[in-house]
């Protein structure tokens, strides 16, 4: 039995076989809350916001080799990332942010999934390699930390507004 699965009510006194009394601790299985689980991080939500711009980077970086970090495909989507967890920060208690936060990861994980096909509504003709697809697994995997950690957040909120109500 763990410490976040039970939960100890205080001494209790038992009788003993002999008719005396014995000190004893009761134990409830009831499930204790994590001391992380209503705590926000903003450590986790800032590594997972550079993580996922980072996998971004790293796939512009092997796809086009002459793109800098000032350059547009790198630092305006990063100033998203940035603009949005600056806002997820700044209203601690709403969950806007953080949906606008999951929006924005999941539109470049799907973003990244979709724009690898050899689709006819593409302006462009990506590339049809292992190497791109690779690049593209990891830009995907990049973004799954944040999505998890905005999750996290939203649960967190939202269970603060149901013990609220």
């Amino acid at each position: 039995m763990s410490a976040a699965t039970c939960r100890a009510r205080g001494p209790q006194l038992k009788r003993d076989a002999l008719g005396g009394t014995t000190p004893t601790l009761f134990i409830s299985h009831a499930k204790m809350p994590h001391a992380s689980e209503n705590v926000r991080s903003p450590y986790r939500m800032a590594g997972g916001v550079a993580l996922a711009w980072l996998g971004m980077y790293i796939h512009n970086v092997a796809d086009l080799p002459n793109l800098t970090l000032s350059s547009p495909e790198n630092a305006l989507p990063g100033l998203v990332w940035l603009l949005l967890f600056g806002l997820w920060w700044a209203v601690p208690g709403r969950a806007w942010p953080a949906i606008l936060l999951l929006a924005w990861g999941i539109l470049n994980l799907v973003g990244g999934a979709v724009s690898v096909l050899p689709l006819p509504v593409l302006p462009f003709k990506p590339e049809q390699s292992l190497r791109h697809y690779m690049f593209h697994v990891l830009y995907a995997l990049t973004q799954l930390p944040l999505i998890g950690v905005v999750r996290h957040d939203l649960r967190r909120v939202r269970s603060r507004i149901d013990g609220a109500v």
